[in-house]
C-alpha cells in the first residue's frame, strides 16, 4: 500500500477515534491511538499530506509534526495554542516549498 493510502487509511482511523474522546480534557487521550502511532511511522513521506489535512480540519497534527520533523512547535502540550501552532507548521511547510534556504527536516 502507498503512503497516500496508508495516510488517508490511518487519518481517518485517528479522526474517528478523536471523535470518540473530544470530550477530554487531555490531549493525551487523542494521541494514545494506534493510528497515530502509524502516522508518525510513515515519516517524511507523509507531511505534504499532513499539510493539506491541516489545511481543512481540527485534528492536532502538529503533534503528528513535531515527531516526524524533531522540530517543535507545542513547547508544552498541556498549554497551547491550536491555531498558533497551526499557524507556525504552515509558515514552516511554505518556507519548505519555496524558500532559497530550505529548511531541511532533522533526520
Amino acid at each position: 500500500m502507498d503512503v497516500a493510502r496508508q495516510f488517508s487509511t490511518l487519518a481517518k482511523q485517528w479522526s474517528e477515534h478523536c471523535d470518540r474522546v473530544v470530550f477530554s480534557s487531555d490531549i493525551k487521550d487523542c494521541l494514545n491511538d494506534p493510528a497515530y502511532l502509524g502516522l508518525i511511522k510513515l515519516g517524511q513521506p507523509a507531511i505534504p499530506h499532513i499539510m493539506e489535512r491541516y489545511r481543512v480540519d481540527d485534528l492536532p497534527w502538529g503533534f503528528v509534526l513535531d515527531e516526524i520533523t524533531g522540530l517543535h512547535m507545542i513547547q508544552d502540550p498541556n498549554d497551547f495554542s491550536p491555531p498558533e501552532v497551526r499557524r507556525k507548521w504552515q509558515e514552516w511547510w511554505a518556507k519548505q516549498k519555496t524558500g532559497p534556504e530550505r529548511q531541511t527536516v532533522p533526520k
